[in-house]
């Protein structure tokens, strides 16, 4: 059995530790680290590939008992997922989701609120022929005093021109009907009717444009483009 090797000099070249279990007790030349005097790093014999060397580095401690982890781990979730169904799937993952989401659609639905009124709303009502046709009784009822049975205008004015007082969006029909123009004579009406009958009116009102009733009141207002 060979002698074991001399520490190095100060300014030699350092040796693995020959007490190193990778080291070949038999071989009568230990491999050279390549990292300095004094290190810890081992070259690991016979490992040397174009002159690169390799080191015996061992992993973190954490990472190989995550590693292991792993794989005691994995027979476990195969026999949950695929034998004794402990593990829900992916499909049973999603279809779970969207049914929470549709209780939730639901809860919403029932407590939130029951009409919209913002404006990209008001413009799918004001394009909505049922709703202008909802709206006829509402704007005989309570608009034709002033501005005629027909929209052509009496204290109020004329609906089925282009010329408008206070715009001519869905937004501004709605809010003069809502809040209405009390300076004017105009009433509120947020008070006696739902939201959805004044959108229904709104409706009616702009469905009025341009259909020429007899007597029309003279414009007022500016013109809308």
């Amino acid at each position: 059995m060979s002698e074991p090797l001399p520490a190095a000099e100060p300014d030699g070249p350092a040796v693995p530790d020959p007490a190193s279990p990778l080291r070949d007790a038999d071989a009568d030349v230990l491999p050279t680290v390549a990292v300095g005097e004094g290190t810890d790093d081992l070259v690991i014999q016979g490992h040397t590939y174009d002159g690169i060397r390799e080191y015996d580095n061992p992993m973190p401690g954490w990472w190989v008992g995550l590693f292991w982890a792993c794989v005691l781990f994995a027979p476990v979730y195969m026999l949950g997922i695929h034998v004794f169904d402990w593990i829900d799937t992916y499909e049973e993952d999603f279809a779970e989701a969207g049914q929470r989401l549709e209780e939730v659609r639901a809860v919403y639905a029932a407590t939130g609120p029951s009409f919209k009124t913002d404006e990209g709303a008001l413009r799918e009502y004001a394009d909505d022929p049922a709703f202008a046709a909802a709206g006829a009784a509402t704007f005989a009822s309570t608009c034709a005093t002033c501005h005629g049975t027909q929209g052509e205008g009496l204290v109020g004015p004329n609906l089925t021109d282009a010329y408008w007082v206070h715009g001519n969006t869905p937004s501004d029909i709605y809010r003069v009907i809502s809040e209405g123009v009390l300076d004017k004579g105009m009433p509120a009406w947020d008070a006696s009717l739902s939201e959805e009958e004044q959108a229904q009116a709104m409706a009616y009102v702009l469905s009025l444009q341009g259909t020429d009733p007899p007597n029309p009141k003279a414009p007022e207002g500016d013109l809308a483009l």
